[in-house]
């Protein structure tokens, strides 16, 4: 039912001008900050991470939420491309264009950043794109988060199944994308690093991916404009050598880590302070 009931209301949505859609999400936003929904923790964890003001912080990622939440009703509502409401920058593309020299893929170590669906979606008109995904737990949500990517072209596949279609895709020159800032599946395919004040599990699947292949590995974010566009930036590519062994895949990790804990200090209200980053994998 609940897929259903988001699917009617993404038809009504996608009739709005996006000016609207933003009212609706900041409205969403502030019911979210005001239920106080996980606030103790997003404060907490921007006050551990020496974010300024992190209550005012907090109030601007509830607000960002509600207002991605309204902006994936409204794509998928509509018919259109992605292009308009999220571009890479010129540097981004120029970093890209190098990393894709010779015809191979890239492995995007993506993250939670901006609105993370819509940034797939836009990789995804431009090239073939899988995204290694963890099954949501409000099954409905899952639903239609996975009609909304199927429609937009963006290929999705679990962990365990990723290996050989990821291994094809970028073998045809696409790209993969791997979050880069959740707590891995288990603790043998984890590294620790500090992250935003607090010692993290980070997977070291995405690294591991691109010294199989021989893809490059690109730091990916998204960030939202004043306008309420969308940015996507590439903070880092890593280029494995010829012969990448396990050091190399722990410390483009970490730096990968590093890279975005810079970027969500300078923008914390574009992160998803919700979500549990800090818990400890299974055994």
């Amino acid at each position: 039912m609940t897929a259903l009931a988001l699917e009617l209301l993404a038809r009504v949505v996608g009739l709005l001008p996006l000016g609207g859609v933003r009212a609706l999400g900041r409205g969403l936003g502030f019911m979210a900050w005001a239920l106080g929904i996980r606030r103790a923790h997003v404060v907490a964890s921007m006050t551990r991470a020496g974010v300024e003001r992190p209550a005012r912080a907090a109030r601007g990622m509830y607000r960002a939420l509600g207002i991605g939440v309204f902006e994936l009703l409204w794509v998928r509502g509509r018919s259109g491309p992605v292009a308009p409401l999220a571009q890479l920058d010129a540097p981004s593309r120029a970093a890209v264009a190098r990393a894709r020299e010779g015809g191979r893929g890239i492995v995007l170590a993506a993250s939670h950043t901006g609105n993370w669906e819509i940034a797939a979606c836009r990789w995804a008109e431009d090239s073939e794109l899988l995204v290694v995904t963890k099954r949501l737990s409000v099954q409905g949500f899952h639903r239609f988060c996975s009609r909304l990517r199927s429609s937009r072209r963006v290929q999705t596949a679990h962990a365990g199944d990723a290996a050989w279609r990821a291994r094809a895709i970028l073998r045809r020159g696409g790209a993969v994308a791997m979050m880069l800032d959740q707590v891995p599946p288990r603790r043998d395919r984890a590294l620790t690093a500090d992250f935003l004040g607090a010692i993290a599990h980070v997977d070291r699947a995405p690294a591991s991916v691109a010294a199989a292949t021989g893809a490059s590995l690109v730091v990916a974010v998204s960030q939202r404009n004043p306008d309420g566009t969308h940015t996507l930036r590439v903070l880092d590519v890593h280029a494995p050598p010829p012969v990448p062994d396990r050091a190399w895949i722990e410390r483009v990790t970490r730096e990968a880590t590093r890279a975005l804990d810079q970027f969500v200090r300078e923008n914390p209200s574009e992160w998803l302070w919700l979500h549990r980053r800090w818990a400890t994998p299974a055994s």
